[in-house]
Parts: C-alpha cells; structure tokens; sequence
C-alpha cells in the first residue's frame, strides 16, 4: 500500500517548518502540534510522521512534552524521531504508544546499534537517511557522513532494516519538487522507501505511486499541506488500490 505520510515538526514546543533543514528559516503554523496532528487525522490521514526538531540537533528527546500530547489526542498510528540516541528512548516512545520510531544520527555513526535496535524491536524501528551533495547528513542536518545514502542504505539494509525514509535536504521545505534521480539510486536494495523533501503537488505523489513497485512505500509530506499546494483529501486518495 501506498500512504500518505502528514508531518508535524516540533521546534521550541511550536509546529513549523523549516526551509532546506535550516534552523533559523523556520515558519511556524501553530503554537500547539497536536493541533496539527488533530486536524490531519480529522482530513483522514491513516498515519503521522513527527519529528522533534530540537532533539535532532541536541541529540536528546527535547519536545516530548508535546510529542506525548500528540500520542494522547491522536487514535491513528505515529511514526516519530528526531533525538533518539538510546535504547532506553526507542522504548521510552513506544512504551508512549508511537506505532515506530525513527533512528538517524546514532544509526548511521554505529551501524550496530541499529542492528541491535531492530532484533529488539523489529519493523517498529525505521531509520531517517538524510541527504546533502551525495552525503549522508546526521545532527540536524548540520554534519555531514562520510558515505553516501547509497552506501547507507545497503549497510541498514545489511542489518535488517526494512523501511527508510529518505530526505533530500536541499529540497526539504522548498515545494520544488521531490529528487527523482536519488530516489531512484536507492531502489531494489532490499528496503522500503518512504520518500520526503521537496514533495509540492499531486503530479510528485503520483509520480512516487508508480515508484511503488520498485519499493517507495510512501510519502511525507510537510510544507505543501500546510500552505495548500496540496489538498490533503485529493492525497490520500491515492492511498486506495
């Protein structure tokens, strides 16, 4: 099945969005996320994508305050991220009711701990490959591996995980359409795909359910919701056949 992926990024306990991954260009849709998360639900999506941004950067669960609230008011499945670095914090987020947990910086730095992450927790661990100039980006985007998502991809792929999602960062927040050519460069190598960045109207999520064959299991979208560039309702449409 092909899903619809609606985000909610938390950044100092607001909803926002951020422009290619910069911190300091953010726009922020509402002082309170679950309200966000409560009206994506409301437009039918089948499941959330929730990142704390704060975390990512300082490498700790900063907004868990208002990712709990979200876990509390919402009834469909959460996906979250952004400052997961321990064990005890995956379990901490399921134990919250998050139907998965997003691993990035840690999981890619050490390999094995996203090996021991999956034979712990399964598919309820997903991992977040985040691109920038052929290089995996880690800590909010503000450093940078020293392999490509390629390489990435098949070492996770290696250890058992199933599903990424892959973000081209010079995309992220831009509604300039989504990375057509390093999406495809992940394809057929034992993963799931859930593709973000860049995703701006109908034509791109189209585009991506053709992929479905070839592994793109779905799309987040963030910014186009947000400012209308997409219809939520017209989107989830293409979850159905």
């Amino acid at each position: 099945m092909f899903r619809i992926y609606p985000a909610v990024d938390i950044k100092g306990g607001h909803c926002v969005r951020l422009y290619q991954g910069d911190m300091g260009r953010e726009t922020v849709y509402g002082a309170r996320p679950w309200e966000a998360a409560r009206r994506w639900e409301r437009e039918g999506a089948s499941f959330l994508h929730i990142v704390d941004l704060d975390g990512a950067r300082e490498g700790r669960l900063v907004n868990l305050e208002a990712m709990g609230e979200i876990l509390e008011k919402v009834s469909v499945p959460v996906q979250v991220g952004g400052g997961v670095r321990r064990g005890d914090d995956v379990e901490m987020l399921l134990s919250m009711g998050a139907a998965r947990v997003i691993l990035g910086t840690r999981a890619i730095e050490e390999p094995a701990f996203a090996g021991e992450m999956i034979g712990e927790f399964g598919e309820r661990v997903i991992v977040s490959v985040d691109a920038r100039g052929g290089r995996v980006a880690l800590q909010a985007w503000e450093a940078e591996a020293e392999i490509s998502p390629v390489e990435a991809v098949e070492s996770l792929a290696s250890l058992g995980v199933a599903r990424i999602i892959f973000t081209d960062i010079a995309r992220d927040g831009t509604l300039g359409g989504f990375d057509a050519s390093g999406l495809d460069l992940l394809l057929g190598r034992g993963v799931s795909i859930i593709a973000a960045g860049g995703i701006s109207s109908m034509e791109d999520l189209r585009l991506l359910k053709r992929r479905a064959a070839m592994g793109v299991e779905g799309a987040v979208i963030g910014r186009a919701i947000y400012t209308g560039d997409i219809d939520l309702a017209l989107a989830l449409e293409l979850e159905e056949g």
